[in-house]
């Protein structure tokens, strides 16, 4: 299964047009969006005819008009195609099952989260979290100078932040293939 992710659009729009018109070249199955849409007028996802997955960042605003488009699942676990998803944000997670892709947009602690000045920024609590219960992805932003990816034991570590020039990241989770389109 392959999905289109990104994080960090902040509402620009010539990121939105770059991240869709990239989908349609594309053809995925799934979108992830892990925060920091900003505003940007509906419209922009007329195209889109498969599932949007997206956590809330911390710049985004009111985004009760995307509703209809986008599923955002902060607090909440999904399965999409045999892969289950949970989104990390403003709740707590209590999980029922084995989540395979967690949603997040805050990278783990010391996981690709390294700022500007080398300081590492990313959440305490989703590191106990990804060292306790072995998600097999956690996909995030957030951290614009960190976007790429690592391994921590079995969990890939995705930050699909696309900054100022990226496109997206596509990952085909039956490969375990990671790839930074236009990412500088």
């Amino acid at each position: 299964m392959l999905a289109q992710c990104a994080a960090d659009f902040h509402g620009r729009k010539e990121r939105y047009e770059r991240f869709i018109n990239y989908f349609e070249k594309v053809n995925p199955d799934l979108i992830i969006i892990p925060g920091d849409l900003g505003y940007v007028n509906a419209s922009i996802f007329e195209k889109i005819d498969i599932p949007v997955y997206a956590v809330y960042g911390n710049m985004n605003g009111d985004l009760r008009h995307l509703e209809e488009k986008i599923n955002f699942i902060d607090g909440r676990e999904v399965s999409y195609k045999g892969i289950n998803f949970a989104g990390f944000g403003r709740e707590i997670l209590n999980l029922k099952e084995k989540i395979d892709v967690l949603i997040s947009h805050v990278p783990p602690y010391k996981t690709k989260d390294r700022a500007f000045f080398g300081m590492h920024i990313g959440d305490k609590m989703l590191r106990k979290f990804m060292e306790e219960k072995k998600p097999r992805y956690i996909l995030c932003g957030h951290v614009h100078e960190d976007a790429g990816y690592q391994k921590f034991g079995e969990t890939y570590v995705v930050n699909c932040s696309i900054g100022k020039n990226g496109v997206c990241t596509l990952i085909d989770f039956n490969k375990n293939d990671i790839r930074f389109i236009n990412h500088i």
